[in-house]
C-alpha cells in the first residue's frame, strides 16, 4: 500500500496514546493509505511540533487534502462518512444507533480508568480497581457482553462486522490485559479478539521499540 501524502493522521506515542489508536486501526481495517506524522508526547517541544497540525494541541489529527480534523470519535466519523462509504458503522438503524451510542460513552466517559489505568503498552501488572473503577470496568463488561449477545451473530466484534465501536475499546481492551482486570467469558472473548486483530498487534509491536519519558498524562490525546 502506497502512502499518501494528501492524507496523514498525526498520532503521539504508540505505548501511550490511546485515542491515536482509534483512527489508526480505523485507517488499517480498511486499507486506507495515508502517512503517519508520529509527535512523541510529554517532551518539551511537544506543543511546538504539533502546532503545525493541531489546533487543540492534541492527537491524534487527521488531514485529509484541505481539511483538518481533531478528536479522534469525530476523525472516524470523518473517515466513515468521507473515504469509506459510510462502512464505518453497521449499516442496520438500529445496530448503527446503538454502536454510535456506545462509542460515544467510551469517547467521553469511564474517567476514572483513564486516569487510574491509562493505557501503556509494555506494562503487565496485576492492580485491584478501586470502587469507582470497578464500577467502570463493569459498565464495560455490560456494553462488550450485551453487545455480543444482541448484534454479534455475523462475526467476532461488537457488531459483527468490524466498525468505529471497536476502535473506540481497543485502548481499554489494552489496558485490562496490562493491569488484569477480571471480565466475565463473554467480554473476555471479545477482548481476545481485539489484542489479536494484526493490527493491533502491530501497535503494540511497535509500541515496545519506543522510548519511555518518565512523566505519564493521559490528556494530552483526546
Amino acid at each position: 500500500m502506497m502512502k499518501n501524502t494528501n492524507t496523514q493522521l498525526v498520532i503521539g506515542d504508540k505505548n501511550y496514546s490511546s485515542w491515536s489508536l482509534c483512527p489508526w486501526l480505523l485507517l488499517k481495517m480498511y486499507n486506507i493509505a495515508f502517512e503517519e506524522v508520529q509527535i512523541p508526547l510529554f517532551r518539551k517541544d511537544t506543543a511546538e511540533r504539533l502546532g503545525p497540525y493541531s489546533p487543540s494541541l492534541k492527537v491524534p489529527v487527521f488531514i485529509h487534502e484541505d481539511v483538518t480534523v481533531w478528536d479522534s470519535l469525530s476523525i472516524c466519523e470523518y473517515i466513515s462518512e468521507n473515504l469509506l462509504n459510510e462502512a464505518g458503522w453497521p449499516q442496520n438503524k438500529k445496530r448503527k444507533a446503538h454502536a454510535r451510542s456506545v462509542s460515544a460513552e467510551a469517547h467521553s466517559e469511564f474517567t476514572r480508568l483513564k486516569k487510574e489505568w491509562p493505557m501503556n503498552c509494555c506494562i503487565s501488572c496485576k492492580l485491584w480497581p478501586t470502587e469507582n473503577l470497578q464500577n467502570e470496568i463493569a459498565r464495560i463488561d455490560a456494553i462488550w457482553s450485551c453487545c455480543r449477545r444482541r448484534f454479534g451473530q455475523n462475526g467476532n466484534y461488537l457488531f459483527g462486522r468490524f466498525s468505529i465501536a471497536d476502535c473506540m475499546f481497543a485502548p481499554m481492551a489494552i489496558c485490562f490485559e496490562s493491569y488484569g482486570a477480571e471480565l466475565c467469558s463473554e467480554a473476555n472473548s471479545y477482548k481476545q479478539t481485539l489484542l489479536t486483530n494484526p493490527f493491533v498487534e502491530r501497535w503494540l509491536e511497535l509500541s515496545k521499540t519506543e522510548s519511555q519519558p518518565v512523566t505519564l498524562a493521559y490528556a494530552s490525546s483526546a
